[in-house]
């Protein structure tokens, strides 16, 4: 039952991939070439919602949990922990770094993802927050050729994608962790129904985000 339930899962979070990958963000990189000014506002955007995600998973402990998913819910807290820092090493690495914007505003898909976070982890708790952990962890092979394209256009190496490449390794182990947690702790109908709840706002959100920054750098001939 388990397995099947992973199975659906994924078919559901590539779908959403698929709604996503139709949308303004894909268009907009794969079918021009990239300006700095639109790789920095993805990566703020990326500051933005990163640095909540540690916090978010703790407070996620709040609604009483097994010990195992609670155990998974701090170590995972704490690995999440200061990985914000990393986009900031790779704006600077590309002399697009301003302290400044770290205090704009977040985009409002964003802020409504940041917030969406904290409410699933406050209401429903942590089985319903590895919806979201189960894509993010393994975001990465959608997001390859839009990044690809990226670094091709405006010339980046591995050292200036930590974020999207060392963190990137790290989380083959954590997609690992968080299917088995699912597998583990997902277990009733109305707990996979959230599990998959929260994949799907998340991924919505995201791709929401994703289709602003590419609206916000539309001929805007921004510095």
């Amino acid at each position: 039952m388990s397995d099947r339930f992973i199975e659906t899962l994924q078919q559901i979070v590539d779908a959403e991939w698929a709604r996503i990958k139709a949308g303004e963000f894909w268009r907009c990189v794969m079918s021009k070439p990239v300006q700095r000014p639109l790789y920095r506002d993805l990566m703020l955007q990326v500051y933005h919602y990163s640095r909540h995600n540690s916090m978010n998973q703790a407070v996620a402990a709040f609604v009483p949990a097994p010990e195992g998913l609670l155990k998974f819910v701090y170590r995972h807290a704490a690995e999440e922990l200061g990985h914000e820092r990393m986009v900031i090493h790779d704006l600077k690495s590309v002399g697009l770094f301003d302290e400044a914007d770290l205090a704009r505003q977040p985009l409002p898909a964003t802020e409504a993802l940041i917030g969406y976070l904290y409410y699933v982890s406050l209401r429903y708790g942590a089985i319903a927050r590895l919806g979201y952990s189960f894509w993010a962890e393994g975001v990465y092979g959608h997001i390859a050729g839009p990044f690809a394209k990226i670094s091709q256009d405006l010339q980046l190496t591995s050292k200036n994608l930590t974020f999207f490449g060392s963190h990137a390794q790290a989380d083959e182990a954590h997609i690992r962790q968080v299917t088995e947690a699912i597998e583990r702790f997902a277990i009733t109908p109305a707990e996979q129904a959230q599990v998959v709840q929260v994949a799907r706002t998340t991924l919505f959100l995201t791709g929401q985000l994703l289709d602003q920054v590419a609206l916000a750098n539309v001929d805007t001939g921004k510095p």
